[in-house]
């Protein structure tokens, strides 16, 4: 018989501000290239990569040598929302998700990683507090 959870072990609903899909950002692409996702139209004479994101059981059934195999004969990218993007005409695009970028400049680029370490940083602490905090309640 399944137990009833208790309201510590109840995982907190999430803010009603929070997107339901984490969207991306960036993507980083085997081709060394940090690319930003555009809407519109890409900055003028900045190189473009349009991929299509591996859906799970795709990236279940891969292992890394297959992958980097992969990756040798078409672009792949990793985006800032954990998917994997298989450059356009790769892959059959039906149902996929997709990403369109354009390349960052090397100051772009430098910046980016910037502002990304200080938050993972910053991501890092409040986890932690968070943990510290949840095992102080739990010990009460």
């Amino acid at each position: 018989m399944p137990r009833k959870l208790s309201k510590r072990m109840v995982p907190p609903a999430p803010e009603p501000s929070e997107p339901a899909e984490l969207t991306t950002e960036l993507a980083l692409a085997s081709d060394g290239k940090l690319y930003f996702q555009f809407e519109d139209e890409p900055p003028p004479g900045r190189p473009v990569f349009v991929g299509y994101a591996l859906h799970a059981e795709e990236v279940m059934k891969f292992n890394a040598a297959d992958v980097l195999a992969w990756g040798m004969l078409h672009k792949l990218a990793l985006g800032s929302d954990g998917c994997i993007y298989v450059e356009e005409g790769a892959i059959d695009a039906e149902g996929r998700d997709v990403f369109r970028g354009f390349a960052a400049t090397a100051e772009e680029a430098a910046r980016a990683a910037e502002v990304l370490h200080r938050a993972a940083f910053n991501i890092t602490v409040e986890v932690f507090a968070r943990k510290r905090a949840a095992s102080d309640r739990a010990q009460l």
